[in-house]
Parts: structure tokens; sequence; C-alpha cells
């Protein structure tokens, strides 16, 4: 039920936020999640039944507040019923670490705390993945050119810089989901660490314009999936590590639905059988998964047929499409190396585009997802099967018991037609 209730919450977060940073939860604090999960908390968490039983009555705004601080506790607790129900009993450190209060107002640290400062503070505590790091730096490091001091900064302040990002170049979208996403981040975990006294980013967002989507699917044209398929095979034995990426990706992609990072950071020691059954299997262990859990997902038939298990063997047990022993950045917590699985991934877009796939509203591996899903339901794959196979959450949390066997997913992905790219 615990694990349930923390799937439901992930069903408000957007991939790309829970890809940035999954295991540190951090992706809670987005707006558009707090503002989606408010009725799951106050439901669960009885908040109503708490306040009525002592008087009090909150205006919007405030009720507001007080859901999203218990949001990070009823996370906390689920996480703590966890660990009990898995025999874990070491003590709960989590309430030592709220200040006494004795209703005096806290003293702020002596000395101006420049924005990098609280950067490099937050880093070191909340040890967030790379790939966060690496999309946060340039906020702060823009932030440390225009202020001085993040003691002083003021909600105009805020609001006066967030309109100055938006450029030709820099969409108002990106200013509200990177840069200031990344600075009420920080500033709220400083703010909760004493080290500043408010957040001036709290309420800062830029006007959006109205978005006109002239694309009538997230799912690739069948016109689209063929002339990507048809260039990856076309590469024929890879001679090259990055030409096995563009050989084996897409079509490891488009027969299972999964997230592409899921894939680039695929090791030869992922390719298995389980009961005569040919699976991959996507952990943790070889990078960054979206719910931090590991599933196991059967290989469909035609990938088979095409060589894909002769070429992991080729490969042996370590990755698949990139060298481990390139990598990128340095050992600085707030400039980390880069997994080379994430550059592979962001090269595979680019060479999608430059095969004439260049819709700027289609996301170039991530469709391939929707994709999958299309196809799924087309042939009556049902759609819990094909959540358990690509990842998804699930609608309901009744929805995660009985989950299928490898033997039930493969059957089922039986039903999943062969790409036919002539």
């Amino acid at each position: 039920m615990w694990e349930g209730l923390l799937l439901h919450l992930e069903d408000y977060a957007p991939d790309w936020v829970i890809e940035e940073h999954p295991d540190d939860l951090e992706w809670t604090r987005e707006p558009e999640v707090r503002a989606g999960v408010r009725p799951l908390i106050a439901d669960e968490c009885k908040t109503a039944q708490f306040l009525a039983s002592r008087g009090v009555v909150l205006n919007t705004e405030a009720q507001v507040s007080f859901l999203d601080c218990v949001l990070d506790e009823f996370i906390a607790a689920i996480l703590l019923l966890q660990r009990r129900a898995g025999k874990d009993y070491s003590p709960d450190t989590r309430p030592s670490e709220f200040p006494k209060f004795d209703g005096r107002k806290i003293a702020r640290p002596a000395g101006k705390t420049s924005p990098w400062q609280l950067f490099e503070a937050w880093v070191k505590a909340r040890q967030p993945a790379a790939s966060g790091v690496n999309r946060w730096r340039c906020v702060f490091l823009d932030l440390e050119q225009h202020f001085e001091s993040a003691d002083n900064l003021t909600e105009d302040d805020a609001r006066e810089w967030s309109r100055q990002l938006v450029t030709t170049n820099r969409k108002a979208r990106t200013v509200n989901d990177v840069w200031l996403t990344a600075a009420r981040t920080v500033f709220a975990w400083a703010q909760e660490e004493r080290l500043i006294t408010s957040n001036p980013f709290k309420n800062a967002r830029v006007t959006e314009p109205r978005r006109i989507k002239q694309r009538e699917t997230d799912a690739f044209m069948p016109e689209e999936w063929r002339t990507i398929l048809r260039a990856a095979s076309a590469i024929g034995a890879p001679k090259r590590t990055f030409q096995g990426a563009q050989r084996w990706v897409p079509w490891l992609c488009a027969y299972s639905g999964a997230r592409p990072g899921e894939i680039t950071q695929l090791r030869g020691v992922d390719i298995q059988k389980r009961d005569n059954v040919a699976v991959m299997v996507l952990t943790p262990e070889a990078g960054t998964i979206k719910t931090s859990k590991a599933r196991t997902v059967p290989i469909h038939r035609h990938l088979i047929e095409q060589g894909l298990l002769e070429f992991a063997r080729s490969r042996g047990k370590g990755a698949l499409f990139y060298d481990p022993a390139e990598q990128q950045g340095s050992s600085d917590p707030t400039n980390p190396k880069r997994p080379r699985s994430v550059s592979v991934r962001q090269r595979l877009g680019d060479w999608v585009r430059t095969l004439g796939v260049a819709d700027r509203e289609l996301k170039p591996n991530h469709a391939w997802r929707h994709t999958f899903k299309q196809i799924a339901d087309s042939v009556g794959i049902s759609e819990r099967m094909s959540d358990y196979i690509t990842g998804h959450a699930h609608r309901t949390i009744g929805a995660k018991y009985g989950a299928p066997t490898v033997e039930h997913m493969a059957a089922a992905l039986q039903k999943f037609p062969k790409y036919e790219i002539q």
C-alpha cells in the first residue's frame, strides 16, 4: 500500500523531472506535482479532521502552504513504514532534525551567503543525481553574476531576474520548468535550514504564451518510425560503439516502450534468460531508473531474430552502448561526471533529427513510449500489462497487486506485431 501511494504521487510528475532526480524525491517540490497531490494528501493525512480538532481555519493560501509541509512528512512516514515492514527497526532520526521551538525568531547567520554557496551546500546535503546538478549549474552561475548576496534577494528581484531570462533562444516554459524550479528548490531548502529567512522564488513564474499544438499525437507516425527503424537496420554490424546504439536502441525502445535512458545504460549482464524467456533487466545498478526499482522486460521475438542476443554477447558483461572509460566533468560535486548513457541518448535524438524526423513537437526518443502503448492497445494488450512492460505507474493502487510473471508478459508481447519497415 505504501509503495502504491508513492507511485500514485509519481502520476503527477512529468517524466523529465523524475529522470533528473528520482532518488531524493526532489521532484515532489515541483509546483505542478504539489498542486496535483494536495487532494490526495488532504485525504490520506486527514488534515481537515486534524485542523478541526484544534479549532483552526485556514484561508486558501495558508491551506496550500500547510498541505505542502505535510507532504514532506507524509513521504518520510511512508518510507519509515516501509523500513519497519522490512524489519529495519533502527532509530528514526527525522524528529531530531526539527529545531526546538521557543517562540523566538531564529537569528540569521552572520555574513553574506551568495546564491552559489547555497547551491554548493544543497548539493553536499542532498546529493542529487549528477544530471540534475549539471542541469542546474547554469542557473546558479547566472544568479551569482546578478546578486552578491542571497540574503537580500527580494520577490521583486526574483521576478525581474526571471523575466529577463526569456529570450528568442530560451522559452518561457524552460524558464519556469528549469531555471525557476532550480532556484525555488534550493532557496526553499536553504530557508528550511535557516540559511536564509525567506524564499524570494516561492511564487516567481513567468507568463507562458498559450501553446498551440499542431500535432495530433505524441506517438510516431508510421512514416516516422519506418524512417528511424530503416536507418537503424541499415547500420548492419556495428563497427563502433555508437553505431551499436544507433542499430539497437531504437528497436529496443520500439518493442518495449522503455524510457530511452533505461536502454542506453543497458549492460551485457542485463540481457538474460529467465525460464527460457530472453529478457532485459532494467536496474538502478546500471543507472537512473525513474521508480528506483528494477524491472524485467521480455525481449520481443523480432529482436532475437535480428541478432540482438549475439550482439550483447559480443560486448561482454559491460555497457552495450557506450565506453565506461569515457567520462565528462570533474570530481567537483557541483560539476559531476556526466553519465555516458545520457550523452548517448542525446546523440541519438540529434541523429533522429538528421533522418528527417524534424517535427519540434515530437520528442525523438521519448515518442517510442507513446508508440508502443498505442500499438499495444490496438492489438488487445491490456493497459495494466503494458504498464508493467513500460514501467508506467498504474492508475489505481489495486492494479499493482498480482504482478504478472515474465511468462505472462512474454505471452502478451507475442500479440505485439512486427514493425514492417519496407
